[in-house]
């Protein structure tokens, strides 16, 4: 009777950690992914705010046809011009109008105090601060431009707040997964424990350590993958439960795109199944070629 009541009471304990291990593989994942999911949103941040910058390149005004297409034809050539806007003197206006609301002509009596303007929007690849100044630089020796302007200081200023925040991320995310293993290959070691006297016997009845290892590598893999799928469907509620949030705020969320977004919870699955797999791979070892003493 006794032995049916240990017997019963190590299942219950076995049932539970099993469920204890699995919930501690999905937190922690959850963890590890929102910290990789801010990384990579901060660095995507980054590649929009390049692709949509534009250089401003001011003209003087009463400028002749002949000038002005020689400076468009030259804008038009060079290797850091991906496009290029003309936005006249009036669409300059107007557009001022439709940000601010005010018409600057009516204020001035009729007078537009505007320059026309080329727009470019420059190649990634040149979207650097020393770019940028040779860049100006260049162009400000062109007789028929009147002034440069572009949001390079604020770029780089951003590209420096994410690379530090990055980084230290990644630290605390490295802190995090070693704890994390560490924690797991606890857990499930204690899971293992319960059938330590089993493992022996199997060992006493010829069965190889592969063959023992094998049921025990199954059950830490499918708790690694319940683990991984319980940390995405949480980063999944948790985007959502943001993205509304800004919404009643009237603030635009920009999501991942769709195939880092299935990267990164594809490669969090993955690391779950890893996880599970090695930690229960180091668990069994420590109670394979054991003696009984050593076993109880």
């Amino acid at each position: 009777m006794s032995n049916q009541v240990q017997t019963k009471f190590w299942k219950r304990r076995s049932r539970s950690t099993y469920w204890l291990t699995t919930l501690s593989i999905g937190l922690v994942l959850y963890f590890l992914g929102l910290f990789a999911g801010l990384v990579l949103f901060g660095q995507d941040l980054i590649s929009r705010a390049k692709s949509q910058m534009v250089m401003k390149v001011f003209v003087h005004d009463g400028l002749s046809e002949t000038l002005q297409t020689e400076l468009e034809s030259y804008l038009a050539s060079q290797p850091y011009t991906q496009t290029l806007t003309y936005v006249s003197k009036e669409a300059a206006a107007e557009e001022m109008l439709k940000y601010t609301g005010e018409d600057v002509r009516e204020m001035l009596g009729g007078l537009n105090p505007l320059f026309a303007s080329y727009q470019l929007q420059l190649h990634p690849d040149y979207i650097q601060s020393d770019s940028l100044s040779l860049i100006k630089n260049e162009l400000n020796k062109q007789l028929s431009v009147a002034e440069i302007s572009y949001q390079g200081e604020m770029l780089d200023e951003l590209s420096q707040n994410m690379e530090t925040v990055a980084w230290i991320t990644v630290g605390l995310a490295i802190i995090m997964g070693i704890v994390a293993v560490f924690l797991i290959y606890a857990t499930i070691r204690l899971s293992i424990y319960a059938r330590r006297l089993a493992i022996r016997s199997m060992e006493l009845m010829g069965a190889t350590s592969a063959f023992i290892r094998r049921p025990f590598l199954g059950r830490g893999a499918l708790q690694g993958l319940i683990g991984g799928l319980l940390a995405t469907g949480l980063l999944i509620l948790t985007v959502s439960g943001l993205s509304q949030q800004l919404a009643e705020i009237d603030l635009k969320w920009d999501a991942l795109p769709l195939n880092i977004s299935i990267g990164l919870l594809g490669g969090i699955v993955l690391f779950g199944l890893l996880l599970g797999l090695t930690g229960s791979y180091w668990a069994v070892n420590k109670y394979l070629n054991r003696n009984l003493d050593e076993l109880m």
